[in-house]
């Protein structure tokens, strides 16, 4: 189902991707899953005192959210399988979920770096249908100031989930 699905950031040159390709986020209240897709993200919000926190865990990198990496050996999963993963591991099984979002990367010549489907590459961002739905205590972290997340990719789609300012 595609509902209200626009374009919030376009970031051509993105210095992540190789040269001459473009990041796109994209947000939606709840919107189809693109393909191809090869990282699922959960984001998991609550309200607490005046404002919204997010629900991070602790990565190599710092803080983040919960995230799957859909390749392997054989190919790329579906995205489902992985939501199926992070929504087991974080809520509880068959925890039903929307995608509110998702990171396109615009490909169109791959260099010897790039790992990923070309000239498209998708990673989409789904949060639980149930707004009460949220982790354990000990799952995880959660934050209300966003400021330590702004340089993440998936950024814009959580400011627009969770009304907050997006810098």
């Amino acid at each position: 189902m595609i509902d209200s699905l626009r374009l919030i950031r376009s970031v051509p040159g993105a210095p992540w991707l190789p040269e001459e390709s473009t990041a796109e986020v994209w947000s939606g209240a709840d919107i189809e899953v693109p393909e191809p897709a090869v990282i699922v993200r959960l984001l998991v919000q609550r309200q607490a005192g005046t404002g919204r926190e997010l629900f991070c865990i602790r990565t190599p990198k710092g803080l983040d959210i919960p995230t799957v990496f859909l390749g392997t050996e054989d190919g790329w999963r579906p995205a489902s399988e992985g939501i199926a993963e992070l929504t087991s591991q974080f809520l509880t099984d068959g925890t039903a979920t929307r995608c509110v979002g998702f990171v396109r990367n615009i490909v169109p010549a791959p260099d010897e770096t790039y790992r990923l489907p070309a000239p498209l590459a998708h990673v989409p961002v789904f949060t639980p249908r149930d707004a009460t739905a949220v982790p354990p205590e000990d799952a995880g972290t959660w934050i209300g100031d966003p400021s330590p997340l702004a340089e993440r990719h998936w950024f814009p789609i959580a400011c627009e989930v969770l009304g907050w300012p997006q810098g």
